[in-house]
């Protein structure tokens, strides 16, 4: 979940990012939904240990596992900016944002990533970019039922917005990118105006009632510690 605050003196003053699912994609087509996806080989690659503040040790406890745990963590970072355009890091001069050398040409870099022409390990060592995973917050595991006939295990993570950058669907997967008050997603949800699966229903319930960013990350790391 990206989450970023709404203009101040706003009587619902959160707001989440929703990616509407192409009604081409064979999982929830035309669904609302957060960014996501498949963990990848070299999301637990070692050389991630002088790019990250978080060790495989530290990110495995968050999320209690054995190891194996911050392959998760940068999984998510990926994916946010695969299909959202988002990409959560520190140059030397601070966040990362729509101005920097890395995503000049952002769609190209997508497009590169998702097709596995470039890793995000290189793309980051190339430009010196560090990613700060602990801005980010853990705060729940979903499975899906055995009957289902497309299996998943995932790991659900939140982090705010950084400042400076713009979301945009990828135009494959998703189609829209839109922000939404917890309120309203729920509320166009309970009027069949929009679809939701039954995480991201129960996520956005975790965000209602927080008047910031900051009030939700802290309920959303407490939530974490009990989905250990």
């Amino acid at each position: 979940m990206l989450l970023r605050d709404r203009a101040s003196g706003a009587a619902d003053a959160l707001e989440v990012l929703l990616l509407r699912r192409s009604s081409n994609t064979p999982f929830v087509p035309g669904a609302h939904v957060f960014p996501g996806g498949a963990v990848e080989t070299g999301d637990g690659d070692p050389r991630w240990d002088g790019v990250t503040d978080f060790d495989d040790c530290a990110a495995s406890d968050a999320l209690g596992v054995e190891s194996g745990g911050r392959a998760y963590w940068l999984a998510a970072v990926r994916e946010c900016l695969e299909e959202a355009g988002v990409f959560v890091a520190d140059a030397a001069t601070g966040m990362v944002t729509d101005h920097h050398p890395v995503l000049n040409d952002e769609d190209g870099l997508r497009a590169d990533l998702e097709k596995g022409d470039v890793s995000l390990l290189d793309v980051c060592l190339e430009h010196e970019l560090r990613l700060p995973l602990g801005t980010m917050a853990y705060f729940a595991q979903w499975i899906t039922p055995a009957e289902s006939p497309r299996r998943y295990d995932t790991r659900f993570f939140a982090v705010p917005m950084p400042l400076g950058q713009s979301a945009s669907a990828d135009e494959w997967e998703a189609v829209d990118a839109s922000w939404w008050t917890p309120t309203a997603a729920l509320e166009s949800w309970q009027a069949d105006a929009i679809q939701l699966i039954e995480p991201t229903v129960a996520s956005l319930r975790l965000l209602v009632g927080h008047g910031s960013v900051d009030g939700a990350m802290a309920a959303l790391r407490r939530a974490g510690e009990h989905a250990r």
